[in-house]
């Protein structure tokens, strides 16, 4: 089941895990369920962003010719069509060199600190002709444009005491930019950071927050060992492929189904009544129930009901005649202790 309006990871494998409403009974005991070990309750958020050799980390987006990545510095991400790639390219961290199709082009993604007036630092960049205009992400946060020359360009927001910038300079290669326009405001508008920079969304009671992605012992962004040490049972069938340098693996359990990438939990879905969601929702539970712990939601498809975290989907819950079937929750994009 796809959704346009708010954008997610794992939209690429949603079919397979939103099953039709009334397929499932639901009946299941979760007694083979074991409890997560003291010692395994973490993870690094280094996981997230790089792998062990430095390289940095992309996942599935919802849009099967994007990427998406990560930097642990300032915490923000970026998407970047597949056949691109980015190379951590400063000393603390704090930049990618994003990698086009022309060795000619510079794009560079960077987080850098506040310290000092707004206007100020965006006419600094803008230099003497630039012009400064307002920019509005993906996410309806308004940044700045700020346009140096036809073939040089940054994109920033803020982000409390820091800047989120993407700088771009096709000067060597005017003919590529010209080209590439859209890709450019596409990755523009994707550059996000933390919930915290996501205003007034997440102050609404009645949306969820990175704790309610949880079933039971089972959490969005846990470890793959976490995992099988949560289940306490290797999987029925598992079925891996490679997307992009990606591996991915659709583990199916007897109630439940997990979708991992490089070993981070992305997907669960559930129809064991024995999973109950933090706030206490479980398989089986009624529509009313649904809106007494959770509201009304952000998106609404026939049975399939869907509430998002900072304009992200993360849990969604298919109802069968006014009855909970199914309970899916999705790993963020956001800086959380889920990790």
């Amino acid at each position: 089941m796809k959704r346009y309006c708010c954008i997610i990871l794992s939209v690429l494998v949603i079919p397979l895990f939103l099953l039709a409403g009334c397929t499932q009974d639901g009946n299941g005991t979760g007694e083979d369920i074991v409890p997560i070990q003291e010692e395994l309750s973490t993870a690094s958020n280094f996981s997230a962003s790089k792998n062990l050799d430095g390289e940095v980390l992309f996942y599935p987006t919802f849009d099967e010719n994007y990427k998406t990545g990560s930097n642990e510095m300032f915490d923000f991400w970026f998407d970047i069509p597949v056949e691109w790639n980015a190379v951590d390219s400063s000393e603390d961290a704090s930049e990618y060199t994003i990698l086009p199709d022309s060795d000619k082009v510079d794009i560079r993604i960077y987080g850098q600190l506040n310290d000092g007036p707004e206007d100020g630092f965006y006419r600094q960049l803008a230099g003497q002709n630039g012009e400064i205009t307002e920019f509005v992400y993906r996410d309806d946060w308004v940044g700045r444009k700020i346009t140096v020359s036809e073939n040089e360009m940054y994109f920033v927001r803020v982000d409390g005491d820091s800047y989120l910038i993407l700088h771009v300079d096709a000067s060597k290669d005017p003919e590529w930019l010209a080209d590439n326009e859209e890709i450019i405001l596409y990755i523009a508008r994707s550059t996000r950071i933390t919930r915290e920079s996501f205003g007034s969304i997440i102050s609404d009671s009645d949306l969820i927050t990175p704790d309610d992605l949880k079933l039971g012992n089972l959490e969005a962004g846990m470890t793959y060992e976490m995992l099988m040490a949560a289940m306490g049972q290797e999987p029925v069938e598992k079925t891996e492929e490679e997307y992009h340098g990606m591996k991915a693996e659709m583990l199916h359990f007897s109630d439940t189904q997990v979708y991992v990438v490089n070993g981070i939990v992305h997907i669960i879905n559930v129809v064991d009544p024995g999973y109950e969601t933090p706030r206490g929702l479980r398989p089986g539970d009624s529509e009313e129930r649904i809106i007494e712990l959770y509201g009304e939601p952000d998106n609404k498809d026939e049975e399939v009901w869907g509430y998002c975290l900072d304009g992200y989907e993360m849990l969604t819950i298919v109802l069968c005649e006014g009855v909970v079937s199914q309970i899916q929750i999705e790993h963020g994009v956001w800086e959380s202790e889920v990790f």
